[in-house]
């Protein structure tokens, strides 16, 4: 009788321990543990391609209102210097000249002279040569020149005037063309024996200028009184203002 009660009882009580906690569970039980996160799946394909969308509405920039104007800058450095321009068309001509005054040689000046030195001593040094003789002398007033002073010759045509002249010498000189007090320009020449130098200058005057020829300490000048060596002569080559 034992064995057969005990059979049941197993029984039953393994039928309650089956369906408690279907009970449990539909009566309202406390939640579990939630489980640890599983691994991540492998990507998905990619889906279709969705449709095309409608266009945008077309905006227009907003533009503000013009700022103040800034401050000055510095000055930029100098650029390199551009290549040389085309040549311009030619100007207009210019207005008419007035009309020349007639030109009548009767009248005209005549700033010029020629001169030689006739004397038998030799000059000092530092002064001025003395060409104390006109070279031709015959000829009709009207044609002569001006008149040295002591070898100096005095602008009253103030211009372009051009001057040259000759000196005969033993061995060395030196000369100096004098435009006033102040030496225009130094000569010198040399020769073992007796020797012709000659010198010329074109110089601009005003009226009143003095212009002469002025030995230095190297003045061996050859003193004969028949000689004709020694020559100054200058002439105007055009007057302030106009041309001869």
């Amino acid at each position: 009788m034992a064995p057969q009660w005990l059979s049941c009882s197993t029984a039953v009580f393994l039928l309650l321990v089956h369906i408690t906690p279907v009970v449990t569970q539909s009566c309202g039980g406390t939640h579990g543990i939630p489980g640890i996160p599983g691994t991540h799946g492998p990507n998905g394909q990619d889906g279709p391609a969705g449709q095309k969308g409608d266009p945008g509405e077309a905006e227009q920039p907003v533009r503000g209102q013009k700022g103040l104007l800034g401050l000055e800058g510095p000055p930029g450095r100098p650029g390199l210097k551009g290549d040389v321009g085309l040549t311009g068309p030619p100007g207009d001509p210019g207005l008419r000249g007035e009309k020349g005054r007639p030109f009548n040689p009767s009248n005209q000046e005549k700033p010029f002279f020629s001169y030689k030195r006739v004397m038998s001593h030799i000059p000092e040094v530092d002064t001025v040569i003395n060409f104390n003789r006109q070279i031709l002398p015959e000829l009709e007033e009207r044609f002569q020149g001006e008149s040295l002073t002591n070898g100096t010759f005095t602008c009253v045509v103030g211009g372009i005037y051009f001057f040259s002249y000759h000196i005969s010498a033993k061995s060395r000189v030196c000369l100096e063309l004098m435009k006033g007090s102040d030496s225009q320009m130094t000569l010198c020449d040399t020769s073992e024996g007796y020797l012709v130098t000659s010198g010329s200058a074109v110089l601009q005057l005003e009226t009143g200028d003095t212009v002469s020829l002025q030995v230095t300490r190297y003045n061996n000048i050859v003193t004969v009184q028949s000689s004709t060596s020694h020559t100054f002569t200058g002439f105007l080559i055009f007057a302030n203002g106009e041309s001869l």
